[in-house]
């Protein structure tokens, strides 16, 4: 009997303790064993059911499911449980179903199915529903759909429509345990009308087994027009014909036997006892003839046998018999004969995940291929990205968002991405962290070739203007205004243009130690020098006047004292900073592909106080130069020098934000530039102008010519 028929009899029976047991039903509440105390069942309970769905829902990827039932009391129960058992294993339901008993909705539920991007459907619905729905959903032209039957869905094709049995074409179903019953073969195979001329039933199964009709029986099965040969009771069973009963796959056929089964062991340990070495507390036992319906109840529950398929069948606490579901194949051939496969089992005897035991291979697909079909509603995330859910969907609808910079992921549907270590950086495909590559300014690059072309192309260019003045030292341009201090500034230009040359290449401790220090003292004299030939000139025409309190400094001593006085005062700041806190190699794990190879500042404080002196010294002569502006040209060198000024500030004003902006090897190409432009900004805005007339207009390097009219115009 069903959940319905068999509740008022244990309710009933259970009273009395009268042993009962039901080889059909599976609701939940029989497992009540105060409620039902005397009721057992060779039937597993329902409650296993949505943990079995789930594990077969899982071993497919399937994550985005339907679920549609009959209205039976049951339904809300399994809806609550199957939405449970399907999100612990991170699935997701699209749509929960009911179908109403005179099935007047189904309609709704087509619809719903129709919208569902959902390609799985659970099915927990009587075939008669099922029936109504399959027409509504051809109707829609609804096919491509994968049923899941329960154990609710009695799985005949005799009593299913067209539509229906088309419908689950490639489906699965979940069926009660069955296996062999022994003896029912040769019991079947010496049947015979003429043992029991008047068995009706008999009559039936002989004429349906071997196609034949007997008088007066109207034939079952047969096609309209069909004119089936009668029956003579002479035709013989043979192993073809038992074949087609399919008799290992008989599941209620086998739940009756097993609690048949169980009763007779129950029988035959009752009469086996002893005194004293009974089941009872006490160590008594009953009497077969005189054994109670409550002393019976003890020994059914304690029965433990084997069946021949070497399975244990014995009852757990709340009367039932260990959870074994087999999965079903459906599939419907070429020529439309309906066959169903037993693809595996579904066993909660097993230690927990190996329950599932399921041949893959022996499911053929409503596509006729083995390849699984796909119901998701997001497919996979691939590596390299993660999962993002989507506002107001449910977990299983995400987006896949590539991972940030500098991290991966390296399995599917990851939900975050790693972060690549600092050393490390992500491949292009974002799945591994591979070894940042070593970089710094190279002479292999072409922005490092440029600066050290640049960089030569001054310094033979300071060394071809040194090489000028040297070769017209007695023209009057060249001794107009100290050639002894224009040498001094050639030559230490030519050295600040080879100081980029300690930037460029791989960083060691003595260049990081060196480098800035270095170009800070050479342009240091640089620009004191350049500052002593404005005062050196400025001295001179105030001297000439008779109450010039300069006259004393045009001295020879002068020219030499101020670049001395002023690059000592940097000799001794840069000393400090490098021997107190040396800039040293370095590297930059700053986010990025590379591992930027630089010399730290040391002393950032020191650095910038380097260069504020620099500074300081500028605008000296810039203020200076243009104090002297009003001196006559052919002696003054003031707008060239306060051009230089302007330019040397302009470059080393736009340097700092350039400086701290810039990232990895591009604040060493940031400083290049900056002492390349400021070095040719001098000394193009100095010489550029002498060199024209030494070299171009000879005739006007002449005494009579310098001491005559201005060169160059305010």
């Amino acid at each position: 009997m069903t959940s319905p028929e068999s509740e008022p009899m244990a309710e009933l029976l259970s009273v009395y303790k009268v042993p009962q047991i039901s080889p059909g039903s599976q609701h939940p509440q029989f497992s009540d064993h105060r409620r039902f105390p005397s009721f057992l069942r060779t039937v597993p309970s329902r409650a296993h059911q949505p943990q079995a769905i789930a594990k077969i829902l899982v071993f497919f990827n399937w994550t985005w499911v339907g679920l549609v039932g009959s209205d039976s009391g049951a339904f809300e129960w399994l809806d609550r449980e199957f939405r449970k058992e399907v999100g612990r294993n991170e699935g997701c339901v699209s749509f929960s179903k009911r179908i109403d008993g005179h099935v007047t909705n189904v309609g709704d539920v087509a619809d719903a199915i129709q919208t569902s991007t959902a390609k799985v459907i659970v099915c927990d619905c009587y075939h008669v529903h099922f029936i109504v729905l399959a027409k509504a959903l051809q109707e829609k032209n609804v096919t491509n759909r994968i049923w899941f039957l329960s154990t609710s869905f009695l799985l005949n094709p005799s009593i299913l429509s067209r539509e229906a049995r088309e419908m689950l074409n490639g489906s699965l179903s979940l069926g009660i345990h069955s296996g062999p019953v022994p003896g029912l073969e040769h019991f079947l195979s010496t049947l015979h009308p003429a043992k029991y001329p008047g068995n009706h039933l008999l009559k039936l199964f002989w004429q349906e087994l071997l196609g034949c009709t007997w008088p007066g029986l109207k034939p079952v099965g047969t096609q309209a027009g069909y004119i089936a040969q009668n029956c003579t009771g002479l035709e013989l069973l043979t192993s073809t014909h038992l074949s087609a009963l399919k008799l290992d796959d008989l599941t209620a056929t086998y739940q009756v036997y097993l609690a048949a089964k169980a009763f007779l062991v129950a029988y035959q340990n009752l009469r086996a006892n002893h005194p004293a070495e009974g089941i009872f507390p006490s160590g008594t036992c009953a009497k077969a003839g005189e054994a109670r319906p409550w002393q019976v109840l003890q020994y059914l529950r304690n029965v433990h046998f084997t069946t021949q398929a070497q399975e244990e069948i014995f009852f757990s606490q709340d009367g039932e018999v260990p959870a074994v579901f087999d999965v079903v194949s459906i599939y419907i051939a070429p020529d439309h004969t309906w066959q169903t496969t037993k693809a595996g089992h579904v066993d909660f005897r097993e230690p927990l995940g190996k329950e599932l035991v399921l041949n893959s291979s022996a499911i053929i697909w409503a596509e006729g291929s083995g390849k699984v079909p796909l119901s998701v509603c997001s497919e996979k995330c691939p590596v390299g990205t993660r999962k993002s859910n989507v506002q107001g969907k449910p977990s299983c609808c995400f987006e896949c968002l590539p991972c940030p910079r500098g991290e991966i992921s390296n399995t599917l549907d990851s939900a975050s991405c790693l972060k690549c270590p600092e050393d490390q950086w992500p491949n292009n495909e974002k799945n591994q962290c591979i070894p940042k590559v070593l970089d710094f300014l190279s002479y292999n690059e072409p922005l490092g070739m440029a600066l050290a072309i640049c960089t030569t192309l001054f310094f033979c260019l300071a060394l071809t203007i040194l090489g000028i003045f040297i070769w017209h030292h007695h023209t009057p341009i060249v001794r107009a205004n100290n050639v002894r201090l224009s040498y001094l500034l050639l030559c230490s230009l030519a050295l600040c243009f080879l100081c980029p040359f300690m930037f460029i290449g791989f960083p060691v401790p003595l260049t990081c130690a060196l480098r800035q220090a270095t170009f800070g003292i050479i342009f240091t004299v640089c620009v004191s020098s350049t500052l002593a030939k404005t005062i050196i000139v400025v001295s001179a025409f105030r001297a000439t006047r008779p109450d010039a309190r300069l006259r004393r400094w045009g001295g020879l001593s002068l020219p030499n004292a101020i670049p001395i006085g002023f690059s000592l005062v940097q000799v001794t700041l840069c000393g400090f900073w490098v021997t107190g806190w040396p800039p040293v190699p370095m590297n930059s794990t700053e986010a990025g592909p590379k591992v930027t190879m630089l010399c730290s500042a040391g002393s950032s404080e020191l650095f910038y106080a380097m260069l504020g002196y620099l500074g300081f010294l500028a605008l000296v002569s810039l203020v200076v130069a243009f104090l002297a502006r009003q001196l006559p040209d052919t002696f003054n060198e003031a707008k060239h020098i306060t051009l230089s000024m302007l330019v040397f500030s302009c470059v080393w004003i736009s340097f700092i934000p350039a400086h701290l902006s810039a990232q990895g090897k591009d604040t060493v190409a940031v400083e290049i530039f900056a002492i390349l432009a400021s070095g040719a900004g001098l000394m193009c805005c100095l010489f550029f102008p002498k060199c024209y007339i030494i070299l171009l207009q000879p005739d006007k390097n002449t005494k009579d010519q310098m001491m005559g009219k201005s060169h160059f115009k305010r």
